[in-house]
């Protein structure tokens, strides 16, 4: 007897799902694993599932491409709360073959994607390609809600329109998961949702992500955090990661073109390539061309994209919008950054409260930086550093943009902290004021830029590659760079 919630699959033939054999196999080990080669052993295999099998430690393996006929798709497995859940616990091997053209719609609250709920699963080279999902809980290409499972060498390319709660390209929502060289290329539309990311929705509880990748566009509107790659993460780890996600908010909190909202983790030499244009009016919103938001251990990352930000409240950076209580460092911003309220070519706004103290150090920006309301708070390379308690340390910084007019050179009078050793290069035509300079602060003309000895000279670690920085004939650049990260000459 089907469970309530489950609804009978609509196919050309009403067949007797448990009735179907797979093609072969026993399940026990990877060289006896269920063979799956028919669109109807997926569907035995979601029915067996929302029906209670978890099939722990089971292996299934595609043994071709498997083409769902643009069929409406039940979930391999669901979750809408803790007492109210079906989930897999199998290891499923792609094999490097796809499931293919399959919507979701009707999902209510249950978790949705070609796996709604793995908890304790192994979902491995698998490609999912052109689905569309319109409803659903926490929702993701690959699997809705990812509970302490592993995802390895998995690919989504597909749509998502809908204001579900968690919504990534690969992963909707994904806890105490590893997940590793996987990609996701998606089209995400969000309306009034919670968290979206181009590859996770949320991830949380110690998830672990590395080598991924995520690429297409989010158009998020009225939600609260939205990334290029992740839209929230908290307690967990990111490594080599990179997106390319161009992103279009309206009405959001926390916007970066890798993470929204970046909370208590560690992320490592990641980069963010896309444009983000937040659309927000006078919502007080955070926007970074890597972070909207961070409190966490950011090093050797990267931002490239263009940032451009309407309203007068709220931060907006070339890297970040707003850090407090966490450190930035050996990382750089190369795109143009557009904005009035708190705005500044690396970060908009810089705080500090309790013991743990704020850092940014050996860190620099190109990009131009714009702002047209006189009554900005806007810096060359931080808008306005403040702090409620402890310390704010900024040391070994530059920035190299031109700036417009009510732009300060490095960061404004008003700001606090300690600035060391930073330096922001004067225009030709001398337009901006030298009020920021004094405290840790230097202008350097352009020709100064390009003088290893004036770096040397304020203690700087340079001239070799063993340096933190040095100069390189092969970059053709007039300024130092950092070692160990991609060089880029122009903003993007």
């Amino acid at each position: 007897m089907l469970d309530a919630t489950y609804e009978k699959w609509i196919i050309p033939q009403y067949v007797d799902l448990f009735s179907i054999q797979f093609e072969g196999g026993d399940g026990k080990s990877p060289e006896t694993a269920y063979i799956i080669s028919k669109p109807v052993h997926m569907m035995k295999l979601s029915e067996a599932v929302c029906n209670g099998i978890t099939y722990e430690g089971v292996h299934f393996r595609l043994a071709c491409d498997i083409d769902l006929g643009d069929t409406v798709w039940q979930p391999i497995g669901y979750c809408s709360g803790p007492f109210d859940k079906r989930e897999f616990s199998g290891i499923f091997d792609g094999a490097g073959f796809a499931v293919k053209n399959f919507h979701i719609e009707n999902q209510g609250s249950k978790s949705a994607g070609l796996f709604g709920y793995i908890e304790y699963a192994v979902i491995k080279d698998l490609y999912v390609l052109n689905f569309k999902i319109s409803s659903g809980d926490s929702v993701g290409g690959i699997t809705g809600y990812s509970e302490t499972s592993t995802i390895t060498g998995c690919y989504s390319d597909g749509a998502v329109n809908s204001s579900s709660p968690h919504i990534g390209g690969l992963v909707g929502l994904a806890c105490n998961s590893v997940i590793t060289n996987s990609v996701s290329v998606s089209s995400i539309t969000v309306y009034d949702g919670n968290v979206s990311g181009g590859f996770c929705g949320y991830a949380y509880n110690g998830a672990k992500i590395y080598n991924c990748e995520a690429r297409g566009q989010l158009k998020a509107l009225s939600v609260g955090e939205a990334g290029g790659f992740v839209g929230s993460v908290k307690d967990s780890a990111i490594s080599t990661c990179n997106s390319s996600v161009e992103i279009i908010t309206s009405n959001c909190g926390n916007v970066g073109g890798f993470g929204g909202f970046i909370r208590n983790c560690r992320v490592d030499l990641c980069k963010a390539g896309g444009n983000v244009n937040a659309l927000n009016d006078e919502t007080n919103a955070l926007v970074g061309g890597f972070a909207g938001f961070t409190n966490s251990i950011v090093t050797r990352c990267i931002a490239t994209g263009n940032i451009t930000k309407k309203g007068t409240i709220g931060a907006t950076g070339g890297f970040a919008g707003y850090i407090m209580r966490g450190s930035i460092s050996l990382s750089y911003s190369c795109g143009s950054v557009m904005g009035d309220g708190s705005i500044g070519g690396f970060v908009g706004s810089v705080n500090c409260a309790g013991e743990t103290p704020t850092s940014i150090e050996n860190c620099y920006c190109i990009g131009a930086v714009t702002t047209e309301d006189s009554k900005s708070t806007a810096g060359g390379f931080v808008g306005h550093v403040w702090r409620q308690s402890g310390n704010v340390v900024i040391s070994n910084c530059y920035s190299f943009g031109p700036l417009s007019q009510k732009v300060k050179g490095f960061t404004t009078k008003e700001s606090l902290g300690n600035i060391v050793d930073c330096i922001w290069r004067r225009d030709d035509n001398g337009i901006n004021e030298d009020n920021s300079d004094g405290r840790g602060i230097q202008s350097f003309t352009t020709e100064q830029f390009s003088d290893p000895g004036m770096f040397g000279g304020m203690g700087w670690n340079i001239y070799d590659s063993e340096s933190i920085w040095s100069y390189s004939d092969e970059t053709g650049l007039q300024r130092p760079h950092l070692n160990g990260l991609p060089v880029i000459n122009e903003t993007q």
